[in-house]
């Protein structure tokens, strides 16, 4: 069996300290920005997480992404991924500015080891075989909804929502991991019950698709 690693570990010669000018994503440029401006006890749309919660969130899942992406490369056999369950509680202990500090290097160093991948290779993340490609979206897509769930819906959210491949990669998540709750939200049944039809705008479907509810719908219904 695999070993297991936990939040401090780092493979020998594949994490390089030095700091990059700056990420490559947008998303979690912005997310790291929307951060930096929120307290940490400060409540978030991910109902019971403060900003503190959701930043050990998302380092927890970009430090799983390098982690599973580093053991690749260095040859070891494939592991399931670790549950947030266990990876974040050590992430959440942290104090708010070491978080902060760990976050901004496992998002640099996942996209440092997926630019090592190569472009045949796939990953097994959460139960499904991602190629570095679809890994980047992830990890894009996961950014996006994040900083919604920080600030709402700004001029930013709404630009980086309105990306139609916001809405293809949900869709191919759900296909690819259908146990997920958001998933079997939209399974179809034998049994139609009452129907609303509800318009949404563009950048509002990906919110809607992953369970959150813009600010528009709430004022609305």
């Amino acid at each position: 069996m695999a070993s297991r690693h936990g939040p401090g570990h780092r493979l020998p010669d594949m994490n390089v300290e030095t700091r990059d000018p700056a990420l490559r994503d947008e998303a979690m440029n912005e997310f790291l920005s929307a951060l930096a401006a929120r307290a940490p006890s400060a409540p978030t749309w991910c109902e019971g997480w403060s900003a503190h919660e959701l930043a050990a969130h998302v380092a927890g899942a970009a430090e799983e992404r390098a982690h599973l992406i580093e053991e690749h490369l260095c040859g070891r056999p494939p592991r399931a991924t670790r549950s947030w369950e266990e990876r974040e509680p050590p992430l959440r202990a942290l104090p708010d500015v070491v978080l902060r500090d760990r976050l901004w290097r496992e998002a640099t160093r996942f996209e440092r080891a997926v630019a090592r991948l190569d472009t045949r290779a796939t990953i097994d993340y959460t139960g499904w075989s991602m190629t570095a490609e679809r890994l980047i979206a992830h990890s894009h897509s996961e950014a996006v909804l994040h900083r919604w769930d920080l600030v709402g819906g700004d001029d930013i959210s709404e630009r980086l929502l309105a990306d139609p491949g916001m809405v293809t990669h949900a869709l191919a998540v759900f296909e690819a991991i259908p146990q997920l709750a958001e998933a079997r939200r939209w399974v179809k049944t034998d049994h139609p019950g009452r129907t609303k039809v509800i318009e949404v705008a563009e950048h509002e479907l990906p919110l809607v698709l992953w369970g959150r509810c813009p600010a528009r719908l709430r004022a609305a219904y």
